[in-house]
Order: structure tokens, then C-alpha cells, then sequence
């Protein structure tokens, strides 16, 4: 089976992680969330994207902000302004 492509990369520390593109309704989902509950609107967008979700969930459980830094990236690259 060959790799997915990685849509965005974010890198913390020595540790970079991929994530695929989101589709309509998974942003749609995430920026629904975003207003009542970020983190974890965007724990849920992240690791529902991420193309290691275990590493990315050991990563979030140690440091949840992280999550928020990655959709917010992820939102750019789709070409959101992020605020």
C-alpha cells in the first residue's frame, strides 16, 4: 500500500507530524465547535486528520495546545485566515 501524501506538516521540536486534507464536512465540523469548545473541537479535527494518529494522540495527550496550533495551520493552508 503506498504512503498518503500529507496535506500540511507541523513540526514540535524534533518530531514532525502529517495530517491529510479535510473535507467539506470535517471543517464544517470543527468550525461549529470551534466557539464553544476549541481544544477540544480541534483534539478531535487533529487527530482525526493525522496520518500517524497514535504518535499525534501521544503527542496531544501530553501537550493538548498543540492541537489548536495544527488546526489552525491546517486552516491556512486551505487558505482560511486564522484569528
Amino acid at each position: 500500500m503506498e504512503r498518503e501524501k500529507p496535506f500540511y506538516t507541523f513540526t514540535h521540536g524534533e518530531t514532525t507530524f502529517a495530517f491529510r486534507r479535510p473535507d467539506i464536512a470535517q471543517v464544517d465540523r470543527f468550525t461549529s465547535r470551534m466557539a464553544r469548545a476549541p481544544l477540544s473541537a480541534a483534539l478531535d479535527f487533529t487527530r482525526e486528520l493525522a496520518l500517524d494518529q497514535e504518535a499525534w494522540a501521544r503527542a496531544t495527550a501530553e501537550k493538548p495546545g498543540l492541537a489548536l496550533t495544527a488546526a489552525n495551520g491546517i486552516l491556512e493552508a486551505l487558505g482560511f485566515q486564522a484569528g
